[in-house]
C-alpha cells in the first residue's frame, strides 16, 4: 500500500513557515508588548531536578468534595518558584519538565514535545515499570514484554535502552533491569535527540530522553501503606512516608516495596525487594539533597521468549499470551545507587550547583537471550538459552553555572555545565543452543551452568562541556536558544550545535516552534579481518530538524510536531575491504499528543503518531531503500478518566492500536495491526476518619493473544495476557 511521503524539504519548510509566522506577527504586535521587566522569572533556569523540580506528593484527599470532582492540593516551592513542574488539571500530567542543560521548562516555553506523567497516574494504572507508563504515549514502542527483567524502547523508531534512562537530569545511576516506579513522581518524555541538553547516554541512544524525577517530602505529612494483587498470585505492599523538619527546611521521603508471587505467565515467580530514601534541605541561599536506593528483582521458573519467524519465511498464528517458553530457569538482579547534588544562589540573577552519583548492578541467570527460531507452522522450532553474568558500575559528576543578563531589550539565561561519567561493564554467559522447542507445547530445558569468569567488555570514559543561552525578547513572545556540546568519549570528540525558538504571536495559550538538534553516539571501532581493523570512530552525530504548534485551552494542551531525523551507520566498502560512517536512516512523521483535563470530570492523555522509517544507505546494498523493520506507520495511544457523579468515584480506560509493522529488515515479513483495550476504576473514601484509595485496572481486557512488536531484525514479541490489578491504599 503507498503511504504518502514526508520529505526532508517539507520539514524544512516547516520549520522555516513556524519562524517566519512567528515573527511576522511578533513583529505586528511588538509596539504593544514592550521588553520584559528584567525582574520577572525565567521560564528555563536551572536548579537541577533533584532539588527544585520534583514536586510534593499528593496523598488521597481527606475531604473528597460531594460531587466527587478530585481537589489538586497546591504545589509547595522547593527551590526556585520557576522550576517547579506544576501538576495540570486532572492531575495525570504535569505542565513543565526536565530539559536537562536548561532546567525545569513549562511545556509552553519548550521548543520540544515533552509530556511529563505523574504519580497518580502511575496509581490509576497500576503502571509497575517505566514501560507501563510510555504505553501512554503512540512515539514509543515497548520492545521487551512484561515479563521479562529487562526493558528496551524505541521512540520515534530509535532505540532507547534501560541504561539510557535519566535520574533528575543525569545518566548511570539507574538499574540496567526495571526501575522501581514507586521511587518516581514523574516519568518525563523529550522525543528525538538532545545532545545539548542531556549529553551523551551510556548506550548512545538517539531517540529521546526519558527522565525519571524522584519523590520529595511536602509540607503535609504523608504515611500511606498500599497492598496490591495481581493476576496469578503475585501480591506486594508498598510503605510511603514522607515528612519535613527544620521549620519545613528538611525533608525526608522513604519508599519501602516488598513482593512475590506468580504473574500472568503460567507458573513464572517474580519478586521485588526496594528501599529508597530521598533527602532536601532548602536553606536560604543554597539547596541540597540524597537520593539513594537499593533494588532486587527475581524471577523464577521461566520467561516468555523472542520469536524468530524469518527463517519459516512467513509469520506463524501466535501462541497464546500466557506462553511459557522456559520453565524451569531463573534470574536475578541487584541494583544500588546513590545521587547527591546541591545548589548555591549567589544572587538573584547567578546561581551555581554540583552532583555526583554512581551505581553498581549485578545481574545472573537468564536475563535476556531469550530466542526461538521457529521452523514450520506446527509450532516446532530451536531453542536458544543463556545463562548470563553480567556487572555495571557507574560514576557520574557535574558543575554548572546559571546567569540572567540584559543586553538592551533581550533578556539572557545562559545555562553552563560540565559533566563527567565513567561506564565499565563485565558480561559472560554460558548457551544452550537449538534445542527441540514448541512454541504452542513448550518443553522444559536444561538452564546452563554458571560462567565461572567474567570479563570486562567496556571501560568507557565521556566528558563534556556544555553551553545555551536563551534569548528572551518582546515579553517574552520570542524566546530563542542557541548553544553546543562538545563531547569526549575516551579518546575520541565531537562538537554537537543546537537552535530552537519559541514564538507566542497570539498569546500564552499557543506556541510556535521550532529545533535544530543533534544526538551523540559512542563511535564504533573496526573488528580484525579490515584493513582499517582497530580504527575507532568519533561520536556519531544523530540530526533532527523538528517544528510544531502547541495549544493550551485552560487545563488541556494540545501538541503537533512535524519531524525529520538522519542518524549515521557502519557500512562496509567491498571493494577496500574497510568500514566507513557511511550509512543512513531516515526517520520522519507527524505526531499529536493531548494532556490534560477536557472537560472538569474528563481528563485524557495519548495522542497519534504517523512515522516513516527507511535506510537510505545501508550496509546492505539490496536493504538500501527499504523500510525500518520494528516501526508502525501508524499508531495510537488514548487513555481517558471520568469522574463519575457517585462521589469519590472515577473510570478509566485506555486504547492501544499499533499498526501494521516489518518483522524484518528485508522487508519480506511484516507483523499485522493490533489494537488492545484497558480498563480501571478508583474509589476514594474515608473509613473511620482515614482515607482510603481502592483502585482496579484491567490490561488486555479481551484477552488477545498478537505480535506486539519486534525486539531485533525478524524477532517478534508476543502480546502480554489479561493481567488483572487491585490495589488499596490507606493513609494515616
Amino acid at each position: 500500500m503507498m503511504t504518502p511521503q514526508l520529505p526532508r524539504r517539507a520539514v524544512a519548510l516547516a520549520c522555516l513557515a513556524t519562524l517566519t509566522c512567528s515573527l511576522g506577527a511578533l513583529a505586528d504586535t511588538a509596539t504593544n508588548h514592550p521588553a520584559n521587566d528584567p525582574a520577572a522569572p525565567a521560564a528555563g533556569t536551572s536548579a537541577q531536578a533533584a532539588t527544585a523540580a520534583a514536586s510534593p506528593p499528593t496523598p488521597i484527599s481527606a475531604s473528597a468534595p460531594a460531587d466527587g470532582k478530585a481537589v489538586l492540593p497546591a504545589v509547595k516551592v522547593s527551590g526556585k518558584s520557576d522550576d517547579q513542574a506544576q501538576v495540570a488539571p486532572g492531575g495525570k500530567v504535569a505542565t513543565a519538565a526536565h530539559l536537562g542543560l536548561l532546567g525545569n521548562t513549562d511545556v509552553m516555553d519548550a521548543a520540544f514535545n515533552i509530556t511529563s506523567f505523574t504519580a497518580e497516574l502511575l496509581k490509576d494504572q497500576a503502571a509497575r515499570t517505566v514501560g507501563d507508563v510510555l504505553l501512554n504515549d503512540p512515539s514509543v514502542q515497548y520492545t521487551t514484554n512484561s515479563g521479562h527483567l529487562i526493558e528496551n524502547f524505541t521512540i520515534r523508531g530509535f532505540d532507547v535502552a534501560a541504561t539510557d534512562l535519566a535520574l533528575n537530569g543525569s545518566y548511570g545511576l539507574l538499574s540496567t533491569n526495571h526501575v522501581p516506579v514507586e521511587l518516581l513522581e514523574r516519568v518525563e518524555l523529550l522525543k528525538g535527540p538532545n545532545a545539548l541538553l542531556g549529553g551523551l547516554s551510556p548506550s548512545g541512544g538517539v531517540g529521546g530522553m526519558i527522565n525519571l524525577v524522584t519523590k520529595r517530602a511536602g509540607t503535609t505529612p504523608l504515611t500511606e501503606l498500599t497492598t496490591s494483587y495481581s493476576s496469578g498470585s503475585y501480591g506486594q505492599v508498598q510503605l510511603d512516608v514522607g515528612r519535613r523538619f527544620l521549620d519545613n527546611k528538611l525533608g525526608v521521603r522513604v519508599n519501602a516495596v516488598y513482593g512475590d508471587g506468580e504473574t500472568g505467565v503460567k507458573d513464572q515467580e517474580k519478586g521485588r525487594k526496594l528501599m529508597a530514601v530521598a533527602l532536601d534541605y532548602q536553606g536560604s541561599d543554597w539547596n541540597a539533597s540524597l537520593d539513594a536506593y537499593a533494588n532486587r528483582e527475581t524471577i523464577d521458573n521461566g520467561s516468555p521468549g523472542m520469536y524468530q519467524m524469518t527463517t519459516l519465511g512467513q509469520v506463524v498464528t501466535p501462541p497464546d499470551s500466557d506462553t511459557n517458553m522456559f520453565r524451569g530457569t531463573h534470574g536475578q538482579a541487584d541494583a544500588y545507587g546513590a545521587l547527591l547534588r546541591g545548589e548555591y544562589r549567589i544572587n538573584d540573577k547567578l546561581s551555581t550547583y554540583a552532583s555526583v552519583g554512581g551505581s553498581n548492578t549485578t545481574a545472573d541467570g537468564l536475563q535476556f537471550g531469550t530466542r526461538v527460531i521457529v521452523k514450520n507452522t506446527a509450532g516446532d522450532a530451536a531453542g536458544y538459552i543463556y545463562n548470563i553474568s553480567q556487572i555495571t558500575h557507574s560514576r557520574t559528576g557535574e558543575v554548572g553555572l546559571n546567569a540572567q543578563f540584559d543586553t538592551g531589550v533581550v533578556q539572557h539565561r545562559l545555562n553552563l555545565a560540565a559533566n563527567f561519567m565513567s561506564y565499565d561493564y563485565w558480561l559472560a554467559n554460558v548457551a544452550i543452543t537449538n534445542y527441540a522447542q514448541n512454541i504452542y507445547n513448550p518443553v522444559t530445558p536444561v538452564f546452563p551452568a554458571t560462567p565461572t569468569t567474567v570479563p570486562q567488555s567496556r571501560d568507557d570514559e565521556y566528558s563534556g562541556l556544555a553551553m545555551a543561552d536563551t534569548l528572551a525578547m518582546l515579553n517574552d513572545r520570542l524566546l530563542v536558544t542557541v548553544g553546543g556540546r562538545y563531547q569526549r568519549v575516551n579518546s575520541e570528540h565531537a562538537f554537537s550545535p543546537a537552535v530552537a525558538v519559541v514564538a507566542k504571536p497570539f498569546g500564552e495559550n499557543a506556541s510556535l516552534y521550532a529545533n535544530y538538534i543533534e544526538g551523540l553516539s559512542p563511535g564504533a571501532t573496526v573488528g580484525v579481518g579490515y584493513a582499517n581493523a582497530g580504527e575507532t570512530f568519533s561520536p556519531y552525530k544523530t540530526e533532527q530538524m523538528e517544528a510544531g504548534l502547541k495549544l493550551r485551552q485552560g487545563g488541556f494542551t494540545h501538541t503537533f510536531s512535524v519531524f525529520h531525523i538522519t542518524k549515521p551507520s557502519v557500512v562496509t566498502n567491498t571493494a577496500t575491504n574497510t568500514q566507513t560512517v557511511d550509512g543512513k536512516q531516515r526517520n520522519q512523521g507527524l505526531e499529536w499528543n493531548v494532556a490534560g483535563q477536557l472537560l472538569s470530570n474528563l481528563t485524557l492523555q495519548g495522542g497519534w503518531s504517523y512515522t516513516e522509517a527507511v535506510y537510505k544507505r545501508s550496509a546492505t546494498a539490496s536493504l538500501t531503500g527499504k523500510s525500518a523493520y520494528g516501526v508502525p506507520t501508524q499508531a495510537i495511544s488514548l487513555g481517558a478518566e471520568w469522574q463519575t457523579p457517585l462521589p469519590g468515584v472515577s473510570l478509566n480506560g485506555r486504547v492501544i492500536h499499533t499498526g501494521e509493522q516489518w518483522l524484518n529488515s528485508a522487508n519480506t515479513l511484516r507483523l499485522p495491526a493490533w489494537t488492545r483495550v484497558d480498563l480501571g476504576a478508583s474509589y476514594k473514601t474515608k473509613i473511620a476518619q482515614t482515607p482510603v484509595a481502592l483502585r482496579a485496572f484491567v490490561e488486555n481486557v479481551a484477552d488477545r493473544n498478537y505480535w506486539s512488536g519486534v525486539f531485533n531484525d525478524g524477532f517478534a514479541m508476543l502480546s502480554s495476557p489479561r493481567t488483572v490489578r487491585l490495589s488499596a491504599t490507606v493513609a494515616f
